[in-house]
């Protein structure tokens, strides 16, 4: 009961604090729920749910104005004769500087209610991330460092690449990503190129709704992460009040 108890204060705490603006930015709140469904949980090159199962993953962003803050609740539960259940909450901050440059850093909290000793120490974790993005070089570059302090005990960063192709009637984006990883030594995880992920995806309007199809492969050079590559499809349904 206490470990349950100090978890949902954990959760009060979090979600105080990214309340914790000022009325301006707090008058201009908008909501962001979102939906999506794959075909495959890939996380860092890990497939996160064993033998390729299927998964929901509804989610919903507040964002405070022009502040640049915004927090999100993210969740995941698989579709499969599984229970894996994930719960994650984000707080984080965008600002763009001088010279075409975007600056991002957050902090998240990300727990695993099915997890047979949750809420303990070892089925929940923090983690903390700060990134650089340029759209003044082409594909706009950007380096993102995370720390996890608990079960990955270590960094991971990554180096992503996007660009948009205007078609006559529709605009395709495409995004590559080099992971670097130094997490999960504890489990075997060897230190190295983690993953080498590809991405294509669109975005159609329906009656006020974005519905974003995505086709996704991912390379691991590291085989102690996955033995194998992965191809997985994403559709997301998500809509705005903003």
């Amino acid at each position: 009961m206490m470990q349950k108890a100090k978890l949902r204060a954990q959760y009060l705490g979090a979600l105080l604090i990214v309340l914790w603006f000022p009325s301006a930015a707090l008058s201009e709140v908008g909501f962001q729920p979102e939906v999506t469904v794959v075909s495959k949980y890939i996380w860092r090159g890990f497939d996160t749910i064993v033998d390729d199962r299927p998964a929901i993953q509804p989610s919903v962003t507040v964002t405070f104005g022009k502040s640049g803050l915004w927090f999100n609740a993210w969740s995941a539960f698989a579709l499969a004769d599984t229970d894996f259940v994930e719960l994650d909450l984000i707080a984080g901050y965008d600002r763009a500087l001088p010279k075409d440059l975007t600056l991002s850093a957050g902090v998240g909290y990300f727990t695993f209610p099915s997890m047979s000793h949750y809420p303990d120490k070892n089925s929940a974790t923090p983690e903390i991330y700060a990134g650089l993005t340029t759209c003044a070089l082409p594909f706009s570059p950007g380096l993102t460092l995370y720390y996890d302090f608990n079960l990955g005990d270590g960094v991971y960063a990554t180096l992503c690449l996007t660009h948009d192709f205007d078609l006559k009637y529709k605009t395709i984006h495409t995004c590559a990503l080099i992971g670097y990883t130094r997490q999960y030594k504890a489990i075997g995880v060897d230190p190295g190129i983690s993953d080498i992920c590809l991405g294509v995806s669109t975005d159609v309007d329906v009656k006020g709704f974005v519905l974003t199809p995505s086709l996704n492969y991912v390379i691991v050079p590291n085989e102690t992460i996955n033995d194998e590559d992965e191809v997985w499809f994403g559709l997301s349904v998500g809509w705005s009040t903003d």
